[in-house]
């Protein structure tokens, strides 16, 4: 049963019991922890996700899919707007507590989540700020580097060390 939108909340674990599929278009302006960081708010993040059970593992909910977005950031190189590309795919665990999660392999990444009132949105902009680097910048850019000239009266400032080598001579025997 595709939803075409993201309820405030949701039971992980019904949804994931009746297979649920998310399937929408939402503006890159409903994610607000995400647009903290952006110079533009416009734009949609597409959304296909599905909340499922596996036969061997019942006490998990699994809720995997993709995300997919453009961000527009700053290159911290040339400092010139970056319009970002975005795709994320999303296979997180969800579990009732931790003794559920000591049950997965180790490289398994979970969330403890409860019964009810879990709140979608907020798990798949994590996975979105997850997916964006702490430094971004550019494949290929130029370095933008300007030179300033120096005057002909600031180059031939005196050495203020100098004086402390004057000091360092010994003195002239009388």
């Amino acid at each position: 049963m595709p939803v075409p939108y993201l309820p405030a909340a949701i039971e992980p674990f019904k949804w994931a019991d009746r297979a649920a599929h998310v399937v929408a278009d939402l503006p890159l302006a409903s994610f607000p922890r995400l647009c903290e960081g952006l110079n533009d708010h416009e734009g949609v993040v597409q959304v296909r996700c599905r909340l499922e059970r596996e036969s061997e593992v019942r006490h998990v909910a699994w809720l995997r899919g993709t995300l997919e977005t453009v961000v527009a950031l700053t290159c911290q190189r040339c400092l010139e707007p970056l319009a970002l590309p975005v795709s994320v795919t999303v296979d997180l665990a969800l579990v009732h507590d931790e003794e559920d999660a000591e049950r997965l392999s180790d490289d398994t990444d979970y969330l403890v989540v409860a019964e009810q009132g879990l709140v979608l949105a907020e798990i798949l902009e994590d996975e979105l700020l997850l997916a964006i680097p702490f430094i971004p910048a550019h494949e290929s850019c130029e370095l933008k580097v300007r030179t300033l000239e120096v005057s002909g009266e600031e180059s031939r400032r005196e050495n203020p060390f100098q004086v402390l080598a004057a000091l360092n001579k010994p003195a002239a025997k009388e």
